[in-house]
């Protein structure tokens, strides 16, 4: 039986008032996926958001959990869910395929991910996103006429994927998103690790003490991507003593289906947001996908700028400098606070939404 949580606290913890959290699990294709669905303490059903995560290995709360295990917290999914639930909107978050609590790849609930390439890609996310679409209508406490589907960085990518799939979302919300193709991508942030490595050797210990796989993986960048142009599986390059293999299935299939092709999918209102300190997807991203969206003849397009937000919605102090902001980019450590702007954004607009659904 799941297991419900109410009580009070601030919006970054996992209990607050007028919230119910109650663990779950449901089947994608052969594996089980694990997570919250996250409840207004009053009675149904509700409005609700299905949360549709990026590429990397990320558990229900949006930490990153390595490949070893090694959790870096991050904890925005609670802050968001709480905020969600106490304005009347369910919202559901799973732990990604092989991390957590859900199985896949030859590992077991609760076992390090190891090298989810090896075992995941572009199509098994956006199963699992279908999956947990379907689970999350099911719910008595959901009314299954008001439900939107949420993407955040490569979950914008899922979640246009989703489209194709299924007319059930009455809504589409971007956050994070991405346009450019994925080799423009790997161009924009591999030479952008290796311009920083090049700089001194105090730049360049830094890279290699916080970002040594990455850093090895932008040396190769070029030929991973040439090894993916070719149709091959595996790109392997030695660092030291040590053969590391880079799998490309899901690369291939980003190559395959480019991002910007996707947009034109999406046939529901949607809400694009985006932090315009975002270190990681520049902002300008964000206008370009409001334009193909308006360019595919959606005009029910609303475009939400987050002043002083990164990629994740936190707003860091205005008086940071570059070089701090490039290395916040990789640490989940800093606690900066989330964008209250975001939060009335996203809650404004989707309760607009869903109230347009109840008056139709």
């Amino acid at each position: 039986m799941p297991n419900d949580s109410s009580g009070t606290g601030d919006d970054g913890a996992f209990n607050a008032e007028g919230v119910v959290r109650r663990t779950i699990s449901f089947r994608s294709g052969d594996e089980t996926l694990a997570g919250d669905i996250v409840l207004p303490a009053k009675p149904g059903p509700h409005p609700a958001i299905l949360s549709v995560a990026g590429t990397g290995p990320q558990n229900r709360y949006g930490d990153i959990v390595l490949p070893d295990g090694q959790v870096l917290p991050h904890r925005r999914y609670p802050w968001i869910s709480n905020r969600l639930a106490q304005a009347g909107i369910a919202s559901l978050y799973w732990d990604k395929r092989g991390v957590g609590q859900s199985s896949g790849g030859n590992r077991q609930p609760g076992d390090p991910p190891g090298e989810r390439d090896a075992y995941t890609s572009v199509m098994t996310d956006v199963q699992d996103a279908e999956s947990a679409l379907y689970f999350l209508r099911k719910l008595p406490e959901v009314d299954p006429e008001r439900i939107a589907v949420m993407g955040r960085s490569a979950g914008v990518y899922f979640t246009c994927l989703l489209a194709t799939r299924t007319n059930l979302p009455a809504a589409y919300i971007l956050t994070g998103g991405l346009h450019m193709g994925i080799d423009e991508f790997m161009e924009l942030i591999y030479e952008r690790v290796l311009a920083y490595a090049s700089r001194g050797p105090e730049e360049e210990e830094w890279v290699k003490a916080h970002l040594s796989a990455f850093y090895g993986i932008a040396r190769h960048w070029r030929e991973v991507l040439a090894a993916a142009n070719r149709g091959d599986d595996v790109y392997e390059y030695w660092e030291g003593d040590i053969v590391v293999r880079e799998y490309l299935t899901r690369l291939k299939q980003e190559l395959e289906y480019p991002l910007y092709d996707q947009f034109r999918h999406l046939n529901k209102p949607v809400l694009i947001c985006h932090g315009d300190k975002d270190v990681n997807v520049p902002v300008q991203e964000a206008y370009k996908i409001a334009k193909e969206l308006q360019d595919a003849g959606r005009p029910d397009v609303t475009l939400a700028i987050i002043p002083g937000a990164d990629h994740s919605m936190r707003i860091a102090p205005p008086s940071l400098d570059d070089e701090i902001r490039f290395r916040e980019k990789f640490d989940y450590n800093h606690d900066h606070p989330f964008s209250e702007f975001f939060i009335h954004s996203l809650i404004g607009w989707t309760l607009d939404q869903f109230n347009q659904l109840l008056r139709a």
